[in-house]
């Protein structure tokens, strides 16, 4: 009786186990019905729309984990509160919008490509086919900083570069960029490097310092009236292709409130806040009048290597946070100049910011070729460095701007021209583009592939290919690879050539003492590297003149292969002079010292 007892017990045990296991199998099998499936989330769906709509050859990143930074892009996709109230007290303007698959979700939901034109400016055929490029590889905007290239009028018309381009240049640019769906982002400077303005005599009494034509002088009401002339025109030639965001400059202001009318603007107005007072209020100002001019809905950015220095409780009372959207650059390969506490302080007052890599222009200042490398490492790092910071700001990183510099000021000599840099940009393209995702093969491809290149390699070589389609190509091949090759060919030459080494050296052509029979030697050995390095420069002009004007093309020419042209003219004139001499000094001649 007792087992049989048992035995009934434990069957009806099993058999109320099976029904409630079943019934909370059903339960899930209903529950898990009634949602999208994992593999097919939003993000999917975006992804596809946009492979049916822009032949993009980018692989989009799918369901990546939170650690990979979903909880940055939810923070950054809130409404900013700060910068809606903002708006309140300025008339409404008709907004012009982007008819654009969004990226809202993605690691970058903004992917913009700086040109910067104080240097090496393209001629419009070429802009024009930069921007259809950048456009075919995803890119969602462009900064255009125009500086002295914009077609000034009224009393800015004398200050503009005699390359400028016109009106109607203007309109064929801005009218492409629309037609390809990206953002223009005008770009005025308006508190440091002015020099394109300040340089000139009859605007020396509005520089901060006379012996320094880069900062304006903030408290001179004149002085500051030309930078919003400036915005005027650059906003209304803007306003009927759409502004979604005003960039103002100000970065790298070393000096500042040391003019006589700044110094008269802190002793009535800014005792406690002292200079740093003075800037901000300035910037404020500026940012505000930026605003007015374009319209409500833009919004206004500016670099952030200012803001970081002054006293956040300053920056607090003026509630710059509800109006200027920081961009934090920084182009080490280790974004070394960047650390938690300045993204800590930027984060009490700005909801939001936008980080800022480079693709040229910003390993040192006379760097002519490019090293891809580099640039890719910046921007792999700055993966890196969002999904450490984000989570510090309320509404998250709005964006990257891939930053293409010419020159590091407007004084300063040529870097890597557009045709040199091509390859890195659309390269740190991709890699944002793809961002989270890291995988260096996958972004190099698909950047080769973008340029119609048969291979894409940057460790150890001097060219990423030897073989692509894109317009400047020919440029890039002879500049990187046939002029090192070129003048360490004619350096080893002219080291090992004896005669030359003998009767042809500095003192040989310093003290007028050389052996005549020696000339018939040295004359067709120096004609011959000339006639070598005129066959390389002609090349090199001609594949320049369909991309620059002419007189860049001379700078560029100059600047980086003017010195070995010198050098061989040099000998040829010295070898012809000290052959027609007949008579020679007596030992010992003083020597110079």
């Amino acid at each position: 009786m007792f087992p049989m007892r048992c035995l009934r017990r434990r069957s009806i045990d099993f058999i109320l186990k099976g029904v409630i296991l079943t019934t909370i199998c059903l339960f899930i099998v209903h529950m898990t019905s009634s949602y999208p499936k994992g593999g097919i989330s939003q993000r999917t769906l975006d992804s596809m729309q946009k492979q049916q709509q822009t032949p993009v050859l980018v692989q989009k990143r799918e369901n990546f984990e939170e650690e990979n930074g979903v909880v940055g892009e939810q923070q950054s996709k809130k409404e900013n509160p700060f910068v809606k109230a903002s708006l309140k007290n300025l008339a409404p303007r008709e907004e012009v919008k982007m008819d654009r698959p969004s990226r809202e979700g993605e690691f970058y939901k903004n992917v913009v490509i700086h040109f910067d034109l104080k240097g090496a400016p393209p001629k419009v055929d070429y802009f024009l086919e930069m921007l259809r490029l950048i456009s075919k590889g995803g890119a969602t905007g462009i900064l255009l900083e125009w500086e002295d290239m914009f077609p000034w009028t009224g009393t800015l018309e004398q200050f503009k570069s005699t390359d400028a381009y016109s009106e109607a240049d203007v309109d064929i640019i801005l009218n492409e960029a629309k037609t390809l769906k990206l953002d223009v982002i005008p770009l005025v400077q308006t508190f440091g490097h002015l020099e394109w303005i300040l340089k000139y005599e009859e605007m020396r009494k509005y520089r901060e310092n006379d012996a320094y034509p880069q900062v304006l002088c903030l408290g001179n009401e004149e002085g500051v009236e030309f930078v919003k002339e400036m915005i005027r025109q650059v906003a209304k030639k803007h306003a009927k292709y759409g502004i979604p965001f005003f960039h103002i400059g100000a970065d790298e202001a070393f000096e500042f409130g040391v003019c006589r009318e700044s110094l008269d603007w802190i002793n009535k107005n800014g005792k406690s806040g002292g200079k740093q007072l003075l800037a901000l209020a300035h910037l404020k100002a500026i940012a505000e009048f930026a605003k007015q001019e374009a319209g409500d809905s833009t919004q206004i950015l500016a670099w952030h290597d200012m803001l970081k220095d002054f006293d956040s409780r300053l920056i607090k009372n003026l509630e710059l946070g509800q109006i200027i959207q920081p961009v934090v650059w920084d182009y080490s390969e280790n974004i070394i100049t960047l650390n938690d506490y300045i993204f800590s302080t930027l984060a009490e007052n700005f909801p939001t910011m936008w980080a800022s890599s480079a693709y040229k222009g910003a390993n040192y200042p006379s760097a002519s070729t490019s090293e891809v490398r580099h640039y890719e490492t910046n921007n792999r790092n700055w993966i890196k460095t969002k999904q450490a910071q984000e989570r510090k700001f309320k509404n998250g990183f709005q964006g990257i701007i891939i930053t293409g510099w010419q020159r590091y000021d407007h004084l300063a000599g040529l870097c890597e021209t557009l045709p040199i840099g091509t390859a890195s940009m659309m390269l740190q393209m991709q890699i944002a583009l793809n961002a989270p995702g890291s995988d260096l093969e996958t972004t190099r491809r698909q950047a080769g592939k973008l340029l119609g290149c048969q291979t894409f390699n940057v460790d150890g070589v001097k060219t990423v290919s030897n073989q692509c389609t894109y317009k400047g190509f020919q440029t890039y091949v002879i500049y990187q690879s046939e002029v090192p090759n070129l003048f360490s060919r004619i350096d080893g030459e002219l080291g090992k050539n004896h005669h030359l080494m003998g009767w042809a050296n500095r003192y040989n052509r310093q003290y007028n003492i050389s052996q005549n029979w020696y000339h018939k030697e040295m004359l067709p050995f120096v004609q011959s590297l000339v006639a070598q390095y005129d066959r390389v420069e002609n090349d090199l002009r001609a594949s320049m003149k369909d991309l620059f004007f002419e007189n860049t093309i001379d700078e560029f020419i100059y600047e980086n292969l003017g010195e070995m042209s010198e050098k061989l003219h040099g000998y040829l004139d010295e070898i012809q002079r000290l052959d027609k001499l007949r008579a020679w000094p007596k030992r010992h001649f003083p020597i110079r010292k």
